[in-house]
């Protein structure tokens, strides 16, 4: 192989190498994973309890539920209104 045509290997082998190394630090690292939220202590045994009460009187749980839920974010959108438009404000 002539003097040249090794220079022209060893440059195409080092572009692949920097390719490669380019490519390996534009991957983004793992995160990682995430803690899966630990249900309080009875919890389980609060649910069963709610929903035999409520399906007892025909209510369903989850109907129930999501109106408990609604009324806490209604209730706290409500007392942090003033806070709320601040910092929407400030946005």
């Amino acid at each position: 192989m002539s003097n040249q045509a090794q220079q022209e290997n060893e440059q195409a082998k080092t572009l692949e190498g920097s390719k490669k190394q380019s490519m390996a630090a534009s991957k983004k690292p793992a995160r990682p994973k995430k803690k899966k939220p630990t249900k309080p202590t009875g919890f389980k045994e609060f649910e069963t309890l709610a929903k035999e009460i409520l399906e007892a009187n025909d209510g369903s749980y989850y109907e129930w539920l999501h109106k408990q839920h609604q009324d806490i974010i209604l209730n706290f959108n409500v007392q942090y209104q003033k806070q709320i438009t601040e910092v929407a404000n400030q946005s």
